[in-house]
């Protein structure tokens, strides 16, 4: 890694310079990874367990990753406040080797009252209930990062709120920093023109934090079935929803059984159902998916044809005599040919 002499090294290079020099914070309250019941950091649009991978230009052939592992309510100093906590990985592209850099370090921190901290210029800021970033969160991290800016020569700052974005500058020169974020609050790009500075940082790739994608029908791709027993085939499309690089399988799901759900279980391949006493016709099955980013819903509709037993096509019985069996009926009815022939035989030899 390169070292940086008069300035601090903005993006991935500095939280690895930086962070092992913090102080330790006890924490308290957290919030960690818990399969589907993950639930996002309060005050962040990040969930534990997600990779947010980053490129920078004075690092070619290597990609950054912010692995978020934890947030906590704790006091790092000025008051209690929401606490991201991550590890760093240096990511070999070449090669495709991942190195563990920094474990636990302090990403970033957010009170409403107090204000923002970060480990160097925010990778991560504070969204608002609505999971989006507003122009009083916008100006409070700029008046937050603004002195150390101001200690790079960087003294005056702009904030457009429409654009999520942050522009540091010298009055005196043409040295500039400027950061660009997502609507929910992840650094997307800055850019830089200061001398021996850390040039330029781009969000190369994110979670994409969606709801299950799922299909399901009857064992064998049918939607007709001649039982009121039988089996409902489920498949989950892969996807890998937190970036960390596997393949998702936290999942749990649910059918609607009448008018009540049945518990959340883990999902199986073949689900044994019972439509219980019905009569022919359609019936429509409603199922939930979930993963730590919510729930999808998807309901099919299954014909019930029960098997023949009329022999006339239509299923309904009628091409029987009520209250007999066919094979009592069918041998009846071919007893009375056979007599039939007999006696017309008889009587043509007389």
């Amino acid at each position: 890694m390169k070292k940086l002499n008069k300035y601090i090294l903005i993006g991935i290079t500095s939280l690895i310079l930086i962070c092992p020099f913090l102080i330790p914070i006890t924490k308290a309250q957290e919030w960690t990874f818990d399969g589907v019941d993950t639930t996002n950091i309060p005050w962040f649009s990040v969930y534990p367990s997600e990779e947010y991978v980053f490129s920078a230009t004075m690092s070619p052939g290597t990609l950054g990753i912010v692995e978020i592992v934890s947030g906590n309510i704790t006091d790092p100093g000025p008051g209690n406040g929401t606490v991201v906590w991550g590890n760093m990985y240096e990511w070999n592209i070449i090669s495709g080797e991942k190195t563990l850099q920094v474990t636990n370090f302090f990403i970033c921190y957010w009170n409403e009252s107090i204000g923002y901290m970060s480990t160097g210029p925010g990778f991560l800021i504070p969204v608002e209930n609505d999971g989006k970033v507003s122009s009083r969160i916008l100006n409070n991290v700029t008046t937050s990062l603004a002195p150390m800016l101001a200690s790079l020569g960087l003294d005056a700052y702009q904030v457009y709120p429409s654009l999520y974005s942050i522009a540091f500058w010298n009055t005196t020169n043409d040295e500039y920093f400027h950061l660009n974020y997502t609507d929910d609050g992840i650094l997307s790009q800055w850019e830089s023109d200061i001398p021996s500075g850390p040039g330029n940082l781009t969000l190369y790739s994110q979670p994409a934090q969606l709801t299950p994608v799922f299909s399901f029908t009857g064992e064998g791709d049918t939607l007709i079935v001649n039982s009121t027993d039988f089996k409902i085939e489920t498949t989950i499309t892969d996807a890998d929803n937190n970036n960390d690089g596997v393949t998702d399988t936290d999942y749990l799901f649910r059918i609607l059984n009448g008018s009540t759900w049945t518990s959340w279980a883990a999902p199986v391949s073949l689900l044994d159902w019972d439509l219980g006493s019905v009569a022919a016709g359609n019936y429509t099955i409603t199922m939930e998916v979930k993963n730590m980013y919510g729930v999808t819903q998807e309901q099919v509709t299954f014909e019930y044809k029960p098997p023949e037993v009329d022999g006339d096509g239509d299923g309904d019985g009628d091409g029987i005599i009520s209250g007999y069996p066919i094979f009592l009926i069918s041998m009846v009815a071919i007893l009375g040919i056979s007599i039939v022939i007999y006696r017309y035989r008889k009587k043509l030899r007389i």
